[in-house]
C-alpha cells in the first residue's frame, strides 16, 4: 500500500541527518506538500498516526521527513511538514505545510488549495487563471504520493493543501506583482532547494565545471536551472545532462570557465533570467532588482514605428512575465527582431566580460518554445554531442 523504499534510494534523510549536522540542501514548498499528503493519506488508510514517510523526489531518489501536527478519523487525516531552505536564505523556510486528505465521492484524486495558498489571477504562469497556485511538479508529486497509499481502495479522494502564514508571507515575495493572490505558491521542479549563498553555490558550480574540464569536454554547456536542461531535452532530444548549472550566477561561472581553460561557452536559459544579462546584469537573482520590461522595451523602441511607442510602452510595462511580453512584441510585429538582439546584446555583454572566450547561446520560453539563437549556437551543440559521444552518453 504505502511506497518502499530502501536506504539505497534515499538522497539524504533530513529528518535524521539534522541530529547530525545542518544540511546545505532543503527541500521545496512542493516537497513538504507531497509528504504531508502522504503521511495523510496512510493514516487515513490504515487508522494510526504516522511519525515520518519517505518522499519520492522527480529525480528518482528520495528523502526522510518528519510528520506533525497530525490528526486522523474515519472520514479524513490531516498533518504538516515543515520546510527547511537549508543554506537557502528563504521567507519560507521553518514554514509549516499542511495537508488535509479525505475521501471523496469524485473520480480521481483532486488538489486544493487552502488557507495561505494563493490563486492565480493573471496569465503566463505554470497554472491557468483561477487555479490554485500549486506548481505541476509538486502536483504530481501530491498526486502520486496520494496514489501510492490509497490504490487498494477505490475511491476518490481530495487534498487540500494550506499554509497558515501564507498570506502573510506572500507580501514579502514577488507574488502580488505576479497576480497570484491570497498566499504564496507550491513550488519546486527537482524537489530539493540547492544552496543559495554565494559562497556555497560558486563552490558547487566550480565542481561541476572542474569535472567537464577533466572529461576534456571542448565546450562547456550552461544553463541556470531545470527549465534550461529540460528544453535542451525536448528541443534537441539529446541528452544534455551533463550542462552545468549557474542559478543566478553568469558572470562567476563564466569566470570559472575561463580559469578551468575552456575557450567556449554555451548558454540556454529562459527569457526571464537571460533578458537581465542583456541588461548588464552579472547576477540574476531578484534581490538585485528586476528590470525585465525597461530592459525589453528599451530594445524594442529602436524597432517600433514612432506613433506606436506609447502603446507599446504601455503593454509591455503592465506585463507581468516575459512569457506575456513575447506576445506583446508579436502584437507590434517585433518578436523576432527584438528577441534576436537580445540573445546579441547576451553575448556582447559575456563577452565583454572574459573576451577570449567563444559565447553561443538559445534563447527560450516555455510557452513559445525557441525564441532566438546566436549564429554558431547549433556548431556548439554538435561539438557538446560529439563530447557527449566520447563519455558514452549517446
Amino acid at each position: 500500500m504505502s511506497q518502499s523504499l530502501s536506504a539505497s534510494d534515499c538522497y539524504t534523510s533530513f529528518f535524521l541527518a539534522k541530529k547530525r549536522s545542518r544540511p546545505d540542501f532543503g527541500y521545496t514548498t512542493g516537497t513538504c506538500a507531497a509528504a504531508a499528503s502522504c503521511a495523510a493519506a496512510r493514516m487515513l488508510v490504515q487508522q494510526e498516526f504516522v511519525p515520518y514517510v519517505f518522499i519520492r523526489l522527480p529525480e528518482g531518489s528520495a528523502l526522510c521527513l518528519e510528520v506533525l501536527d497530525a490528526h486522523f478519523s474515519k472520514d479524513s487525516a490531516s498533518c504538516a511538514v515543515k520546510k527547511d531552505s537549508g543554506s537557502d536564505p528563504d521567507v519560507t523556510n521553518g514554514i509549516l505545510v499542511y495537508s488535509s486528505v479525505e475521501f471523496s465521492d469524485d473520480d480521481g484524486i483532486k488538489i486544493l488549495g487552502g488557507e495561505g495558498i494563493g490563486k492565480v489571477t493573471l496569465p503566463g504562469l505554470d497554472q491557468e487563471v483561477g487555479s490554485w497556485a500549486i506548481n505541476s511538479v509538486p502536483q504530481k508529486m501530491i498526486r502520486d504520493s496520494v496514489a501510492s497509499e490509497v490504490s487498494e481502495n477505490n475511491r476518490g479522494v481530495k487534498v487540500t493543501i494550506s499554509i497558515p502564514c501564507g498570506a502573510e508571507l506572500a507580501k514579502k515575495t514577488f507574488n502580488p506583482r505576479l497576480g497570484i493572490i491570497g498566499g504564496i505558491s507550491v513550488l519546486g521542479t527537482s524537489g530539493i532547494v540547492r544552496p543559495m549563498s554565494d559562497e556555497a553555490l560558486v563552490q558547487t558550480i566550480r565542481a561541476e565545471i572542474s569535472m567537464r574540464a577533466a572529461l576534456n569536454y571542448t565546450v562547456l554547456s550552461v544553463v541556470p536551472g531545470n527549465y534550461g536542461m529540460d528544453f535542451l531535452k525536448d528541443e534537441f532530444a539529446f541528452d544534455f545532462g551533463f550542462a552545468v548549472e549557474c542559478s543566478n550566477f553568469a558572470y562567476d561561472s563564466i569566470l570559472l570557465a575561463r580559469e578551468y581553460g575552456f575557450k567556449k561557452y554555451f548558454l540556454t536559459g529562459h527569457l526571464g533570467k537571460l533578458v537581465k544579462i542583456a541588461g548588464g546584469a552579472k547576477n540574476t537573482h531578484s534581490k538585485y532588482g528586476d528590470g525585465r520590461m525597461q530592459i525589453l522595451f528599451s530594445v524594442a523602441k529602436d524597432f517600433c514605428e514612432k506613433e506606436k511607442l506609447p502603446f507599446l510602452e504601455k503593454e509591455i510595462m503592465a506585463c507581468v512575465s516575459t512569457e506575456i511580453a513575447v506576445d506583446v512584441l508579436e502584437k507590434f510585429n517585433l518578436r523576432t527582431k527584438v528577441l534576436n538582439k537580445i540573445a546579441q546584446l547576451v553575448k556582447m555583454n559575456m563577452q565583454d566580460w572574459v573576451p577570449e572566450m567563444e559565447v553561443e547561446l538559445v534563447l527560450f520560453t516555455k510557452k513559445h518554445g525557441l525564441l532566438a539563437r546566436t549564429d554558431h549556437a547549433y556548431d556548439f551543440i554538435e561539438e557538446l554531442k560529439l563530447c557527449a559521444a566520447k563519455e558514452g552518453r549517446e
